[in-house]
């Protein structure tokens, strides 16, 4: 892997070789951006755990939950770069965390595609829907190799085989999880295009779901948030592969934009679409409907019932 120059013997900046310059990111994290971003993930994670626990979405809210709060710890980490640079504990904190709380968006994305398919028809689609569980597994392990491939870099110190296997972990992290979105997204695909050419054996109830307008809603905000995680992953990849210190890595604009412009909203999106009321009575909605965002709408004997979501029952 290309190296670029990096004053490794430094514990602090000081006039000379130990200036910002020579630090693996070039710049000081901008305080007040960072500040933002720890405000307001703390504030989502503390909001889907207070509206999803009530309401028995166990498993999506404290996945959604952890994720909120390790992208918190991570950019408080980038905090404790502000105040110096070359510390190893606000590098390490933040190369961790960051990189792999995304993971949990795309784990909420996954848990979908289960309760889709129960609403509009096991028979068209090419898995059974507790399978979608093999996403979750994938997106665990590509949660874990960016973790553990995170730690080790960041307190490889002056081991530069260390820092490097750390990094070759992180990216093999990234990639497996691009690999997943990308498996993730075909089958999907191939479940709405089969769906859609045997549009007349779909069940009533299920087409009624999807002329619901806060249905349309939650599944355009699944969209954003897939195409989101993955341009987030291929910039992750970009800037790892080039090497530590490299221009793209020495760009705080480019990170502020992929990792939080392009995260953030997606966090948001989820909470909104999973949370929201509607003041109907008469159906129960999926993710965001009524009073129990739990559940999906599932046919059964020609009428609604209600089926849980991540938990319940």
């Amino acid at each position: 892997m290309k190296q670029h120059y990096v004053a490794q013997d430094c514990t602090k900046v000081t006039p000379g070789d130990c200036s910002v310059d020579n630090t693996i990111y070039g710049y000081l994290p901008n305080l007040p951006a960072n500040a933002f971003f720890i405000a307001v993930f703390a504030f989502l994670a503390i909001a889907q755990l207070g509206l999803g626990l009530p309401k028995r979405t166990y498993f999506y809210s404290i996945a959604v939950a952890i994720g909120c709060v390790g992208e918190c710890i991570g950019y408080g980490g980038r905090v404790m770069m502000h105040s110096n640079p070359y510390g190893d504990t606000g590098f390490t904190v933040q190369i961790s965390c960051l990189i792999f709380s995304p993971a949990f968006i795309a784990a909420g994305i996954y848990l979908t595609l289960k309760h889709l398919i129960l609403a509009f028809g096991q028979e068209r689609s090419r898995i059974q829907a507790a399978c979608t569980w093999i996403f979750i597994t994938c997106d665990f392990i590509s949660l874990l190799l960016q973790a553990i491939g995170g730690g080790m870099a960041g307190s490889s110190g002056d081991d530069a085989t260390l820092r490097d296997l750390g990094t070759d972990l992180m990216i093999a992290g990234i990639v497996w999880q691009v690999a997943t979105l990308i498996a993730f997204a075909s089958l999907v695909l191939d479940y709405v295009l089969r769906t859609r050419f045997a549009w007349e054996a779909v069940d009533p109830s299920a087409k009624t779901l999807l002329r619901q307008r806060k249905f349309k809603g939650f599944i355009a905000a699944i969209v954003v948030a897939f195409v989101a995680v993955f341009l987030r992953c291929v910039y992750r990849i970009v800037e790892m592969v080039g090497g530590w210190a490299n221009p793209i890595m020495r760009d705080e604009p480019s990170f502020i934009v992929f990792e939080g412009v392009y995260v953030l909203p997606l966090w948001i999106l989820l909470l909104i679409a999973t949370h929201a009321n509607n003041s109907q009575n008469d159906f129960v909605g999926c993710l965001g409907y009524d009073a129990i965002p739990s559940c999906v709408l599932l046919p059964a004997e020609g009428r609604l019932e209600k089926g849980c979501l991540f938990g319940g029952r």
